[in-house]
């Protein structure tokens, strides 16, 4: 029996910040095997629920100002984002790893 292939881990960081500086545009996450881990993780962006660690938090806010949406493939479940909350400046993601290095005693 054949093992299936490592699939690349999804960047959250990158795909938020595309999506913000696109806003109305789909922006792929990832492709994941198991449909229910892509419909959690797609709740988790709509709500701006941390992902994974509680420490790395959610690059997803403001909550509510992200879709997403799944569809399936041939191998999975594809999973999309995209910002629907206007402009935002530049310089958010410095201020949220701030305000995340604030939280967590001053490191992330």
């Amino acid at each position: 029996m054949s093992r299936l292939a490592r699939r690349t881990r999804a960047d959250h960081k990158h795909t938020a910040a595309e999506a913000r500086r696109r806003p109305g545009t789909w922006v792929t996450v990832g492709e994941y095997r198991n449909t229910t881990s892509a419909q959690d993780l797609a709740s988790r962006i709509r709500s701006g629920y941390p992902i994974g660690n509680p420490v790395y938090g959610t690059p997803y806010q403001p909550a509510g100002h992200f879709e997403s949406r799944t569809r399936p493939t041939d191998d999975g479940t594809l999973l999309e984002t995209r910002y629907t909350g206007g402009t935002v400046p530049l310089d958010l993601d410095a201020a949220w790893a701030d305000a995340v290095a604030s939280l967590s005693g001053g490191t992330l």
